[in-house]
């Protein structure tokens, strides 16, 4: 059997070095973002912002693994990837140029979480809104107003926040 594992051939032994690395890599991400998580949200209240960041940094990670496991599999069966990268360069931006807003309520979404600017269940006025944040997420922000109505505001529409639950 052992045998039978060193006769394969060389682009075959690749590809299976190329799955274990990625296999491995990708368990590392899991497991130290879940182990981080977990030692950072113990006893805080921050929690929901920890874990939506760090499951923005996993999904990242693993889509780079999953992009790199494809780019190794297609140049170990031949396939020239110059003309596949300049397709996908020029598909890519052209859903940049109609994704504009998405990226940047995204982006400033980003930013609102990791500068922690207010959280769930704060008081604050945004957008000519005055409210209690019900969720927040990478693309916005959900206000409560005292009338009872829900507010969803886009991150890349806010520019100025007052929030009045923060005290020094």
């Amino acid at each position: 059997m052992f045998y039978t594992f060193l006769s394969l051939d060389e682009k075959t032994l690749k590809l299976v070095v190329v799955f274990f690395i990625a296999a491995f890599l990708w368990i590392l991400v899991q497991v130290l973002n879940k182990a981080l998580v977990n030692a950072l949200t113990v006893g805080t209240p921050r929690g929901k912002r920890l874990r939506t960041l760090s499951s923005i940094v996993k999904n990242t990670l693993s889509t780079a693994i999953l992009i790199f496991v494809i780019i190794e599999v297609l140049t170990n069966l031949g396939v020239s990837l110059a003309p596949l990268l300049a397709s996908v360069s020029i598909a890519g931006l052209a859903v940049g140029f109609g994704a504009q807003t998405l990226v940047k309520d995204v982006i400033s979404g980003f930013f609102l979480l990791a500068e922690d600017q207010f959280d769930e269940d704060d008081d604050i006025e945004v957008a000519g809104k005055r409210g209690i944040v019900e969720k927040v997420t990478l693309r916005t922000v959900w206000l409560r107003d005292k009338n009872g109505s829900v507010h969803t505001i886009p991150n890349g529409t806010i520019t100025t926040v007052t929030n009045f639950s923060k005290k020094k």
